[in-house]
């Protein structure tokens, strides 16, 4: 069975993980999903979701999708092969939920959450 990874034609992938605070009051989900434009070359999206524990269940807090700069391509390729470092765990744990807490809620944009979570593909 071909890998989605093997050269030759772009295969969309999408791959996401969720994890719970030690103080079952945050939740915290990344997913990077890679899609195909027309002409075979292949980008990239990161999706993160910062959810609050409130009356009992989870409540969105902060969604956000960002599409990886072109030029970070390789970097975001090798997350999706490799997965999370533990540096990259917690760069994820630390400066992005960070912003993400300090952002408002509901808000239609989060340009700081944005620009660390693009920080986190070159975490090390």
């Amino acid at each position: 069975m071909a890998s989605p990874f093997d050269a030759g034609r772009c295969t969309p992938i999408s791959i996401s993980l969720a994890m719970l605070a030690p103080d079952n009051k945050r939740q915290v989900a990344l997913g990077i999903t890679r899609g195909c434009n027309p002409d075979d070359t292949a980008f990239w999206i990161l999706h993160f979701v910062l959810r609050d524990k409130v009356d009992g269940g989870f409540q969105d807090r902060v969604v956000l999708d960002v599409r990886v700069n072109s030029l970070d391509n390789p970097l975001a390729e090798k997350l999706a092969r490799e997965g999370l470092k533990r540096a990259q765990l917690d760069y994820l744990l630390g400066p992005v939920t960070a912003a993400a807490k300090r952002a408002d809620p509901g808000a239609a944009s989060h340009p700081r959450v944005a620009e660390r979570l693009q920080g986190l593909l070159k975490a090390s």
